[in-house]
């Protein structure tokens, strides 16, 4: 029989096993650590966001998204960067002087920048000082003005020098001044006009507005289709139409004013990892509602939506961009199954009312389009009128019903189908007859 002692129960684990095993724990969790200190999924020690001036939109969202990047752990510390604005933050991005920046969507690009993602639309406020609204009714009313075009390297001051050069417009007096310096320049009637490009609403134009400082200008008339505004959208394609419409900021603009657009947009140095831009992209539309409630009540976070498309943009996505625009998903079938099946009921429904919704719309624009043929009619001539008055009196009345009829047309009261231009050709034909008639009474006398 084999005895079995105190000392050699347990024994089958010896103390240094176990010591190594411990040991070799700790080493393999050293080394993830340091693997995880090491690698493009850790925190950067410090990124260098570039912004805009300190009373402006950019800087507000640049604190707002620092504080947010700090919070998650994405970086260690975030420095805003105050600047003049776009031009100035590409400059920063190419000298490598900064890792992020918010820029607009025209400014010159760079090799070394790259695209995170498109924020909200900007628009021009093209201000004129209430003293001399009279005299400045047009853009072509600037030359011979003291204009301020915006900082130094900012975004309005690109997008001004734009709309100046293409409408061949020389200023009097080129004037450098930031938002702030401007309300007090427009205000005190030291200025006679300004260029600010900003998301609306804008608090600066606002103050104005309030002080009753400022008028719109507008590029073109906003009813008109081939203003000014859809020139430079057609002949500069980082530019969009677009318009303020009337009462925007309370009482003003007293009518729609067509103006121009660009969009703000996060950029990246290519040289910042992809891992990084990858989380960084996903806190901006993960939690957009976090930069809303940032600095100044950022309501214009709100408006950003993940919008993804290579082909309509100046500047190629960062590559930790694209990696979250193309992040993995469930089959879309398996993800919105439910959703389908609800869309599609609704649709049905949808379809059916606008089915008879367009019925009973083009009905009304048949019987509108007959009512104009009718009145047309009635103010046809009779072959052998020789009296100038009536003939006067009936092209004045065929000129006003062309003129009404268009405005319907543009305000899609009509359409732009075969009886509208059977109207047209009925009407003209009746005032070249009644011109004729006119020419043959007037030579003859």
């Amino acid at each position: 029989m084999t005895h079995t002692t105190e000392h050699d129960v347990g024994s089958s684990i010896s103390w240094p096993a176990i010591g190594a095993a411990i040991l070799a724990v700790v080493v393999i969790g050293l080394g993830f650590l340091a693997y995880r200190s090491i690698s493009d999924d850790g925190p950067t020690p410090e990124l260098v966001i570039a912004t805009g001036p300190e009373t402006g939109t950019y800087h507000a969202l640049g604190v707002a998204l620092g504080r947010m990047l700090e919070s998650e752990g994405i970086a260690k510390t975030v420095t805003v960067r105050s600047t003049e604005g776009s031009v100035t933050n590409m400059g920063l991005i190419e000298s490598e002087a900064a890792d992020l920046a918010i820029i607009q969507s025209d400014t010159p690009t760079h090799e070394n920048a790259r695209l995170i993602a498109r924020l909200y639309d900007e628009v021009l406020h093209i201000l004129v000082a209430r003293d001399v609204a009279d005299e400045i009714r047009t853009v072509h009313d600037l030359g011979g003005r003291r204009v301020s075009l915006g900082g130094h390297g900012s975004g309005t001051r690109l997008v001004a020098e734009t709309v100046l050069g293409h409408f061949r417009i020389a200023v009097a007096e080129d004037v450098a001044m930031d938002p702030m310096q401007t309300v007090e320049a427009l205000s005190d009637g030291t200025l006679d006009a300004a260029f600010l490009l900003t998301a609306i609403p804008s608090s600066t134009v606002e103050r104005l507005v309030e002080d009753d400082a400022i008028r719109f200008l507008s590029l073109g008339n906003a009813q008109e289709i081939g203003n000014e505004a859809d020139a430079l959208a057609l002949v500069f394609p980082a530019l969009h139409a677009t318009t303020i419409p009337r009462a925007t900021y309370a009482t003003l603009p007293a009518g729609a004013v067509r103006t121009i657009g660009v969009r703000a947009q996060l950029i990246a140095s290519r040289h910042l990892s992809s891992q990084i831009v990858q989380r960084i992209t996903e806190e901006v539309f993960q939690h957009r509602t976090r930069l809303a409630g940032g600095t100044g009540g950022l309501a214009i976070a709100k408006r950003i939506r993940e919008r993804y498309e290579p082909g309509s943009v100046s500047l190629p996505y960062h590559p930790g961009a694209v990696a979250y625009y193309e992040r993995s998903q469930p089959p879309f079938f398996v993800e919105y199954a439910e959703s389908m099946s609800f869309g599609l009921t609704l649709l049905v429904g949808i379809y059916s009312g606008y089915i008879a919704i367009r019925q009973w719309i083009r009905r009304r624009r048949k019987n509108r389009i007959d009512e104009y043929y009718m009145d047309a009619v009635d103010h046809a001539i009779e072959p052998g009128e020789t009296d100038l008055a009536i003939l006067n009196d009936r092209r004045r009345s065929l000129v006003a019903l062309r003129r009404t009829a268009f405005t319907d047309l543009v305000n899609e009261k009509l359409d732009a189908n075969e009886s509208f231009s059977i109207l047209q050709e009925y009407i003209n034909a009746e005032l070249e007859t009644i011109d004729r008639r006119v020419r043959n009474l007037t030579s003859s006398r």
